[in-house]
Order: C-alpha cells, then structure tokens, then sequence
C-alpha cells in the first residue's frame, strides 16, 4: 500500500523554492476540461448498437435551441437525427436522444455536439458502435496505474519521470489484441491529484491523453489518490476533487442541483446480461468538506444510491466497481452483488467463491498485472492476474513486413506468453486499398476504408502459451467475384472509380439475412441496395449512383456497406462524373 507521507514545513518550503524551476523544464498541454457534454464521456462511455437510441446529458442554459449531435472517426463524420432536447431544472441537464444509424465501422467514434449560440463540443472516444451485445464476453480490470510517475513533485526527477504512464503503455498495447468488451480502471489513476495547475505538472491532463490510447472503451472510477489531496501540498484542500470534476465530471458535484443531489461520482451501465455499478472511494486526507464526505468513503448517500441502483436493475449478474472499502462497509451478500473489483493494496487477492471479493495488483508495478474476467453461461469467472512484464515482453506481434500500409501482403506473428486463451483477440493491419482481402489465420471481421491507409480488422482466436501466425493479403482474384464462395465477404465493385454505373459483389458462406446500403462521405445513408435473407453464394448488385429517390448524386467517395449475420464490412467507391 502506497502511504502517503506528510512533510516537514521546512521540506514543503525547500521544495517550493527549489522544485518550481525545474517543473518548467517541460510543458505540458491543458487537456480537455468539460464544457457541455457531460456523458457520454471518454471516461463513461457509451456502448450502442445501430437502431438504438443514445442518451446524451449536457450543461447549457435553459433556453439553448438547435442541438445537434454527430459521430465523428478522424474527418469522417457521421450525424445524429436527435428525436427529442429537453432541459431538466431539477438537474440542470439537458438530456438528448439521438437514433443510432449504422455505420461503416464498428468502433469506438468521438461525439460531437452543437447548438444554437456557437455551442460546439466534442468528448474522444465517448461512444462504441457494435452490432450486439453478446451474453458470453471478457473485460479487464486495471488499478492504481499512479500516472504518470511514483515520485511526489518535491522529490528530485518528478517533473520529467514518467515511468508510470510507461508501465501502463505496455499493458494498453496487450489489451489492443486480446480486445476485452471494455476496461474498467478502479482508481488511483493520478499519483497527485492537486498537481493539474501547480507547477504546471498537468496530470490530469496528462493521464486523460493516456485513455485515448485505449482501442476499447474505459470505465473510470477514482480513488483516494485522484481525490483526497495532501495536507503538506500547497494547493488549496479541495483541490484534486475540483480537478476530478475538471476533467472527468461533474462540476454540479460541488453545489449539487435538487434532483441530483449527489455529491460524489457514481454511474451504472449494463453489458449482456450483467449490471455494473461505479462508486468513487477516497481518504479525505486534506479534510476537506468533512461535513459532506467524513474522511473515508463511503457516504451515506452513495450507499443508498447503490442500493437503489441494484434494486432497479433488471439483470440478474451485477458487478461492483469501486476502488477499495476503507471502513468496511460493503455486505456483498447482503447487497446481492455477485463480485465487487477494487484495489488499493498493490497486491492481488484471488476469491475463488461467489460473491468474489477481489483486489488486483497495481498496474504501476514492475510486473505491470492487470487482471481478465470473463462471463460465460451465465456465470463470472475471474481469472488469476495477468503479468505483461517489465518491457511488455509476455505477449508480442511482430509484423513482416512493416504493418504500415504499403505491402499487398503482411504476416503477423502472436506470441502469447500468457497461459491464458483469447477468444476475442483482434488484430488491425494496415493494407493498400483493393477490391477483397485473404486472411488466413483469422477472420476478416471489417475493412475500414474511411482513411488511408485502409485497416483489415482480423478476429483471432490466440492460443494460451503459444505462437499463432495470421497473413492478411490483397485478393488477386477480387473483384470479379465468381470464384466458388468461401468466406463471407464483401468482394468489391467493379468499376472503381466509376461513372455512373458499378457491380457490388459480394459472397455468404451460408444463408444469411443482408443488407447492403450506401453512405456518403459525411455518414449519411444514401441507398438502401439490398435488404433480405439470401442464400449461399456470390451476388451481385447494379448501382447506378442514384439515391433513395431515383435522383442521381454528384462526384465524390461513397462506401458501399455490408452487413451479413455477424459479419460487417465496408468498401470504398469513388463516383467520377
């Protein structure tokens, strides 16, 4: 357990004089603080499927008119139709519904929202587009990652360490292939939570760049390093829970409204079959508010709230999520809650019985553990906490050649030093644009064609303690398509660049419900080709670059986009006219 330690007046003013010049050997950028977009957040996420409604909360003054909402993946941009905009005066929220449509890609896409009066806000990696939500998944817990370093900032080397951020780079890179439904990270993100403006270290900041690196969505939670500040740190008490607040939500927190009247950070979500709830923990070492949050968690407030949560939800699974219980509070079998996850005591505890009452080693450490639980039939699995070692040496992928675009064929080579399978596993391998792609290997879940270079998103089933190979290559066949079907697979159009005509072929390995529409580059459907059960085979589909309305559309780039069952993928035309 990392314990804080109070200094010495003489050593705070030693510090002050002669630590400030050397913070400025290095500057830091100011992150993202919250504006208007409240959640979805990078930090809370939302996970949705096409046909299904987002709900957006955002601060803005009462009378706000003309909202509108987007997905955006770099320069593509995908609008929202918002069916309804109200404004809750109890809240102080306005909340958005806005219809999911399909879209090229799934993945994760930043959400942008706009209004009348030059509102204009964009929250990173805030909403996950996928086609279900299964009942069988794994996700990964990571604690106490102490970003970016050990060091407290009087300490000689804090302004420019960063072995922390280091050590959980590592870990991000192993979660990007072994794809985990989402990862949720239980506090002490921050070593120092007062240190965002002092001395201009900028951690919060810092740490907020870091979960942009995430390829799958983060669940946030904090912890009593990220809120419960230090006595012999000259920002003001209060500082880091304003700077939590700053960043991750909510500034209401501070003076809640009536109908939130919450002083902490709590949320829900649901996955499958399971509930999860998320309850900040903290030591309130700087005393801060005593009145409102005692010195250590939790409030009488958050248990009623959890209470409540748990009573509502309809799922039968429910998970707790909470960086650690400092006074013993929690009653999980009391509670009904089938696992609670924490942290805290930078070492793991394995709870090899229902209800699991689980602590995960510090990701910070050395070792760089994080730990995988899976739900299977019905039933949470917790696994024993992963190790991705001191240079991130237990699971690699070489690439041959480069993974960079540029080879019409490219093999990847997994070695898992975990004794651990990961049937999710996900590669993504940068190719020249072409009509198809032939992996073998794996399977070709999706193609992006939405930027350069085009990225094959291959599924992998990565064997424990072994070596899997996985080649992804131009197809030489593509696009004439009327080869024997083997794969389903979006072929292609042919022409391609076309005016005004082109074939779309595609090929089911087995009998399948399709649809096969057409956007433009803004993300806009503009012609629904096919949607219909099909049988096995090769199809082929006229377009003559007309939209729903028999109108014909001008010049530019459209993807052509299939969905088969499970099984998605898009391909990139270009209309010349």
């Amino acid at each position: 357990m990392r314990i804080h330690r109070l200094l010495p007046l003489a050593l705070v003013a030693t510090a002050l004089l002669l630590g400030a010049p050397a913070a400025h050997a290095q500057t830091w950028a100011l992150g993202d603080t919250l504006t208007v977009i409240q959640k979805p957040l990078l930090n809370i996420p939302s996970i949705v499927q096409p046909g299904t409604v987002l709900d957006i909360s955002c601060s803005a003054l009462p009378a706000t008119t003309g909202w509108t909402a987007s997905l955006e993946r770099g320069a593509f941009s995908i609008p929202l139709q918002v069916q309804s905009a109200q404004y809750d005066a109890t809240t102080l929220w306005w909340t958005l519904k806005a219809l999911v449509p399909d879209v090229p890609v799934y993945d994760l896409y930043d959400l942008r929202v706009t209004a009348a009066g030059g509102i204009n806000d964009v929250t990173r990696h805030a909403v996950k587009v996928q086609l279900t939500n299964p009942d069988d998944f794994y996700f990964v817990q990571v604690t106490d990652t102490h970003l970016p370093t050990y060091l407290y900032y009087y300490e000689a080397g804090a302004a420019t360490d960063s072995s922390t951020t280091v050590g959980l780079r590592h870990i991000i890179n192993d979660i990007s292939v072994i794809n985990p439904a989402f990862v949720a990270i239980t506090g002490d993100f921050i070593n120092e939570g007062e240190l965002e403006d002092y001395l201009g270290r900028r951690y919060y900041s810092r740490a907020q760049q870091e979960l942009r690196e995430f390829e799958v969505p983060v669940f946030l939670t904090a912890g009593n390093h990220d809120l419960g500040g230090w006595d012999s740190t000259p920002p003001v008490d209060g500082t880091s829970r304003r700077d939590w607040w700053r960043f991750f939500g909510w500034k209401r927190l501070g003076n809640p409204p009536a109908g939130a009247p919450l002083r902490t950070q709590n949320y829900s979500f649901d996955y499958g079959p399971v509930h999860f709830a998320t309850m900040e923990a903290y030591d309130n070492y700087d005393g801060w508010r005593t009145e409102f949050y005692g010195y250590t968690s939790f409030t009488a407030q958050q248990l009623a709230w959890l209470q409540a949560d748990l009573a509502a939800t309809t799922r039968t699974t429910k998970v707790l999520l909470h960086h650690y219980d400092f006074a013993g509070q929690l009653d999980l079998a009391a509670l009904h809650v089938d696992m609670a996850l924490a942290g805290h005591v930078h070492s793991s505890t394995d709870d090899v019985t229902p209800p699991y009452d689980i602590l995960t080693d510090n990701a910070s450490g050395t070792n760089r553990p994080f730990r995988l639980v899976r739900f299977a039939d019905g039933r949470l699995d917790p696994r024993p906490t992963l190790e991705a070692g001191l240079n991130g040496q237990t699971l690699t992928v070489g690439y041959a050649p480069a993974n960079d675009g540029t080879h019409d064929q490219v093999t990847a080579t997994i070695t898992n030093g975990y004794a651990e399978r990961f049937e999710n596993g996900r590669l993504k391998v940068a190719m020249p644009a072409a009509g198809g792609y032939v992996v073998t290997g794996g399977v070709l879940s999706q193609v992006d064609e939405t930027s350069v270079p085009v990225i094959c998103y291959v599924d992998v089933n990565i064997a424990p303690s072994a070596v899997t190979t996985v080649t992804v290559a131009v197809d030489a066949t593509s696009p004439v398509g009327d080869a024997p079907p083997g794969a389903t697979r979006l072929v292609g159009a042919w022409p391609n660049p076309f005016n005004p005509r082109t074939v779309i072929t595609f090929a089911l390995e087995r009998p399948a419900r399709c649809r096969l529409v057409v956007f433009d580059l803004q993300g806009r459907q503009v012609a629904n080709l096919v949607d219909a059960d099909l049988e096995a085979g090769n199809h082929s589909v006229t377009w003559r670059a007309i939209d729903a309305d028999g109108r014909a559309l001008p010049s530019g780039t459209y993807f052509a986009s299939l969905r088969a069952g499970d099984y998605a993928e898009t391909r990139k035309m270009t209309l010349l006219r």
